[in-house]
């Protein structure tokens, strides 16, 4: 059974929401010293990135170009190589990158559904 691209889409958005939430007020030094706080916004990156790879080539085109793959890649990096997760780069991504991902997700929801339905 395959899942509507859509339903990809609601997952990234509810996962960069939450990694709004779970850096609001923070730095990076508050971030890495709340390990629960950092694990959880790991765990929504990797949402993000997996529900990138599952969106179609030509809705995924539809994406900036530097949303349209980094997900992917930097999930890849945290599911198999998290021995070398730099908390910096976790920072940059969480703080600069996913809230323009977000902006685009949304954008294609509105796109998808225009009615707001």
């Amino acid at each position: 059974m395959s899942r509507d691209w859509l339903l990809y889409l609601d997952d990234l958005v509810a996962s960069a929401e939450k990694i709004a939430r779970l850096i609001a007020g923070r730095d990076l030094d508050a971030l890495r010293a709340d390990e629960a706080a950092f694990d959880a916004v790991l765990f929504n990156l990797q949402v993000i990135g997996e529900a990138v790879k599952q969106f179609p080539a030509e809705r995924r085109a539809l994406l900036p170009q530097r949303h349209q793959a980094g997900p992917a890649r930097l999930r890849d990096l945290i599911a198999h190589h998290y021995f070398a997760i730099d908390a910096e780069i976790i920072w940059d991504v969480a703080s600069n990158h996913v809230p323009g991902l977000l902006a685009a997700a949304r954008q294609l929801q509105a796109e998808a559904d225009p009615d707001g339905a």
